[in-house]
């Protein structure tokens, strides 16, 4: 036995590691079913990466003796887990605890000789670390879906805190809750830890397997890219009965993953992981990234494979450079067991969500449409539970702070009692295409955590909803199902679409839109960020870093719009407060950049370093910009990095403050070549009302004559100085019959967010059709 000074732990010396070729009938309970597989596989001469197995039995050890009262785990795994996961204080706090008592105690030196040692044989420089779940009771996959792979460099401290990161996983409020609702004894689970080798690849794919055909997803580099659903893979389908394929299918394929340079972790409570995303260049994105030389050897395995291993539903391989070869080398990274009609009863498949009870339990404003069902999370204050305690959860607070977007993409719904539809909470939702309700009065009293509800984000409204223990899975939303219609009639008003979130790019694919017409920065950089907070990344990071980050971030929206323009607003928030304490009052946008212009100079570089990898497609748009002093600081420092030098770039502003329309040429005599009209700051500042006042998110209402009389007038002062005029506010989409009045004062164009793309494509086809009409009519009088 091995007896530290690390409190009053005590943990065993001996570690019990499996080679993935050397796994026995006798392991399958302690190694789990995802390394039994694949060590079955790698017997029977498939090529599997090699790689070793931290048994169960080590795990269960490190527990026994982990002495901390505390925690969760006092009495684990001697005893069930009692306590109400509905309490979600009482489940996180249980949660952290434990997560700090496990990756607070060291292993001993003997386990990390152990380690060292097996490490050492692993032909490369970084590792891919993953839980293998095994138990007597059969395992469900949405739950060991839960347990999410690490990656870390080959050092034997960084495999130790992934090691214990994996462990921590099972224990997360996540999984505490979600298995508890499904009936999962955790004490009685079987975790092992599988530990392979991690290379660059050329590409990864995903094959599934049906009684027909075989049907493989695949991408260029990491398969990081698949699982976060980041790319729209290439597809392929294979006949089984023919072996030919019938289907195939060029994906949109822009961002792919690869392991960065060396740079060893010094910090033993955090490992910086050696992923990186990249822009895959014309080339590859244009090409499939499995060519017939490839294709043509995948049937004959998949074929043997299912004559081997008749169980399973899918595999995950990747095809890395042959030495010997001037083909790819494949190998298989997982495999996934089919699941048989007894499991298939205990697995919920969310369809449409039915509303049980017609009467509404709660009203709000409808903020982004969809329908969803999903269990209650309430949240207090800005700091939130992460990951969220089910995986159909929806989020009900106060307000959504922007620091909180991680939480946001892993929602199946928002509800909030403060906000209106130009809200925070609100343009995310949209973009994310998750189901909103906001304003809704005292939510987080009326509502508690696991209460489950049916959110109809299009009509504002909150219904309860009946369900088993057996139903909770992940919800159905019907935003992400929308199929756009055919839109194949021409329009002259160009059509753009507001983004943030790259994520969001697949998304765009098919839509008929001319262009990104906004990206707000301020939202991008919290992607870019997370899960810091961004006061943390700027103050952390190095400035190039910083720098490359925004810099790749803006090549995939112009990689994926050229040669359709991308209109980047530079950040639009209130750092400076951050900066100077003294400083009071609202100082976001350009006014902030007087004060401290560190972040928007970073903005700066990075948009010279995209246009000089040969991208002439991104503009930049100016936020919030009170006077001509301003834009003349923001213009000489454009011009210091280079930026006006080509041709085709433009710098415009946002009209947003009511004075720049009787400013505006004076601000275009000093360089100003465009306006962005920002009506979701410039109603409040007109009407002297707050931003989420609820007079003006109510859809039923007309638009107000004096909005229309001040649109009017920045169109026809933009014509009259010869710049274009743009319209990125939410009243297009609120006001649809104000589209044939901006149509007819001639309007360059209109951005909206994606989920209003098709309704306001109409809408501009039906004014541009009844101008025409008026204009043939009135030529046959004259």
């Amino acid at each position: 036995m091995y007896s530290s000074d690390h409190g009053s732990v005590i943990i065993p010396t001996v570690i019990t590691l499996y080679w993935l070729s050397q796994i026995e009938s006798a392991d399958r309970l302690w190694v789990g079913e995802k390394a039994w597989m694949l060590s079955q596989l790698k017997k029977k001469g498939y090529p599997v990466f090699p790689g070793f197995v931290i048994g169960s039995e080590t795990w269960g050890e490190f527990l026994e003796r982990l002495d901390n009262s505390t925690s969760l785990l006092a009495d684990f795994p001697t005893s069930s887990l009692h306590f109400d996961v509905d309490n979600f204080k009482t489940l996180q706090l249980a949660a952290q605890q434990s997560r700090q008592a496990i990756v607070q105690t060291d292993f001993p030196d003997q386990w990390r000789k152990i380690i060292s040692q097996a490490i050492e044989q692993l032909p490369s420089t970084s590792l891919i670390v993953q839980g293998s779940l095994g138990t007597s009771l059969g395992i469900k996959q949405e739950f060991a879906n839960l347990i999410v792979p690490q990656v870390c460099e080959k050092l034997p401290l960084d495999l130790e805190l992934a090691i214990k990161q994996i462990w921590c996983q099972l224990l997360s409020a996540q999984s505490l809750f979600y298995g508890q609702r499904m009936d999962i004894s955790i004490e009685k689970l079987n975790l092992g830890v599988l530990v392979q080798p991690l290379t660059n690849v050329i590409v990864s794919s995903i094959v599934t397997v049906s009684p027909k055909t075989f049907e493989i997803q695949a991408t260029w580099g990491l398969p990081q890219s698949l699982w976060r659903g980041e790319v729209l893979p290439d597809r392929f389908v294979f006949d089984r009965t023919t072996s030919l394929i019938i289907d195939r299918e060029l994906g949109n394929k822009t961002r792919a993953y690869r392991l960065k340079n060396k740079n060893v972790s010094h910090d033993v409570n955090y490992i910086e992981s050696p992923l990186g995303a990249y822009v895959l260049n014309s080339s590859q994105q244009e090409q499939y990234c499995l060519d017939e030389s490839i294709l043509s050897q995948i049937y004959p395995l998949l074929e043997k494979l299912s004559q081997d291993e008749p169980s399973w539903s899918s595999l995950e391989w990747t095809w890395l450079e042959s030495e010997y070869s001037q083909l790819p080398t494949l190998a298989i990274t997982d495999i996934i067991p089919s699941v048989s009609s007894s499991q298939v009863n205990s697995l919920s498949f969310r369809k449409q969500p039915i509303i049980v009870d017609n009467r509404p339990l709660l009203r709000g404003i409808g903020a982004a449409p969809g329908r969803t069902q999903g269990l209650i999370q309430i949240i207090t204050g800005e700091i939130a539970p992460f990951p969220l305690s089910s995986q159909n959860s929806v989020i009900v607070t106060k307000e959504i702070h922007p620091s909180q977007l991680p939480l946001l993409k892993q929602a199946v719904g928002i509800i909030t009692e403060q906000g209106g539809i130009t809200s925070h909470a609100a343009i995310l939702a949209r973009e994310l295409n998750l189901p909103a309700v906001v304003g809704v009065l005292r939510a987080t009293e009326l509502l508690k955590t696991g209460d489950s509800v049916i959110l109809d984000g299009k009509n504002g409204t909150i219904y309860r909803h009946t369900l088993s223990q057996n139903d909770i899975s992940p919800a159905f939303s019907l935003s992400s199902q929308e199929i756009y219609s055919n839109l194949s009639y021409p329009i002259a008003t160009q059509l753009m679409v507001n983004l943030s979130q790259p994520s969001s790019l697949v998304k765009s694919i098919d839509l008929p839109i001319d262009g990104i017409g906004l990206v707000r920065s301020e939202l991008m950089l919290l992607n870019l960020c997370s899960p810091k907070s961004l006061e943390q990344w700027l103050n952390e990071s190095e400035p190039t870093q910083i720098v490359q980050q925004i810099c790749e971030c803006l090549c995939e929206f112009t990689t994926h719009f050229a040669p359709r323009p991308v209109f980047y607003r530079s950040f639009n928030g209130q750092l400076c407060q951050e900066i100077n304490t003294k400083i009071r009052g609202d100082c976001r946008g350009t006014a902030g950049y007087l004060l401290n212009s560190t972040l928007f100079d970073w903005e700066l570089m990075a948009l010279a370093q995209v246009q000089a990898q040969g991208f002439h497609n991104l503009h930049l748009i100016l936020p919030f910009v009170r006077s001509v002093a301003e834009f003349r600081f923001c213009r000489y420092r454009v011009e210091q990095v280079g930026l006006m030098e080509s041709k085709t770039f433009e710098l415009w502003i946002m009209a947003e403050v009511p004075s720049v329309l009787f400013e505006l040429e004076e601000y275009v005599n000093t360089g100003v070549q465009g306006i962005a009209i920002g009506t979701n700051d410039l109603v409040p500042l007109l009407f002297g009302v707050e931003r989420d006042n609820s007079d003006f998110s109510d859809i039923s209402r007309p638009c107000p004559t004096v909005l229309k009389k001040v649109l009017k007038q920045f169109i026809d002062k933009s014509h009259q100085l010869g710049i274009s005029c743009s319209l990125c506010g939410q009243v297009a989409s609120q006001y649809p019959d104000l589209i044939e009045d901006l149509v007819r004062w001639g309007i360059t164009n209109i951005s909206v967010e994606t989920e209003a793309v098709e309704r306001t494509y109409q809408a501009i086809a039906r004014a541009e059709k009844k101008l025409l009409l008026e204009f043939i009519r009135q030529q046959r009088k004259n």
